[in-house]
């Protein structure tokens, strides 16, 4: 793959894996190492059924529509925050800040308990109680309308019922590494 800007020549290559093309050859290593490739905002996908909340880190979250709001979110079926989106019909999706890379450890550290991963940030609660990070870049307050269940994961497709914005730097995660955005010169 070349890497230029318009009107300039590049020599500089990147190397290139060669994996297969066909569905049922592809594996789950050649999966990852592909989708490492590819650049991801780091949301952090809460819940709360009663007085037990729950979240987790990800990267698998996009809007679906505008009209209505909705929003997709991937969701490891053994991912105990699963079983709390699934009995309370409703999460938040919190986008984190360049410098809520901590908070983005706390929830995709696996054994932690919920106070652990809930001792950093201010936690608030809109329409649907789902705990929503106050100085998130972006939150939203999502009512389930529906959840397929694919491979090793849940989607959950969720109607947006309240949003809060600021304007953050938002961060970013590939390669297994969060990041920063930097302008492009």
């Amino acid at each position: 793959m070349n890497l230029q800007h318009a009107g300039e020549q590049s020599t500089v290559q990147s190397p290139r894996v060669n994996l297969s093309t066909t569905p049922e050859t592809v594996g789950a290593a050649d999966f990852k190492l592909v989708m490492r490739q590819v650049v991801s905002s780091v949301a952090v996908i809460t819940s709360r059924v009663r007085n037990i909340r729950n979240g987790l880190t990800a990267t698998a979250v996009c809007s679906l529509s505008s009209d209505p709001p909705m929003m997709l979110a991937c969701v490891n079926s053994s991912a105990s925050a699963e079983k709390i989106i699934a009995e309370s019909g409703a999460f938040a999706i919190n986008f984190l800040t360049e410098e809520q890379h901590r908070i983005a450890r706390l929830f995709s550290t696996s054994k932690l308990s919920p106070d652990q991963r809930f001792a950093e940030g201010t936690w608030i609660s809109r329409v649907t109680g789902a705990p929503i990070l106050e100085d998130a870049v972006a939150a939203l307050d999502c009512q389930v309308e529906d959840r397929i269940i694919s491979g090793t994961h849940h989607v959950y497709i969720g109607r947006v019922l309240a949003v809060s914005s600021l304007d953050q730097h938002a961060l970013l995660y590939r390669d297994g590494v969060f990041r920063k955005l930097a302008p492009a010169t």
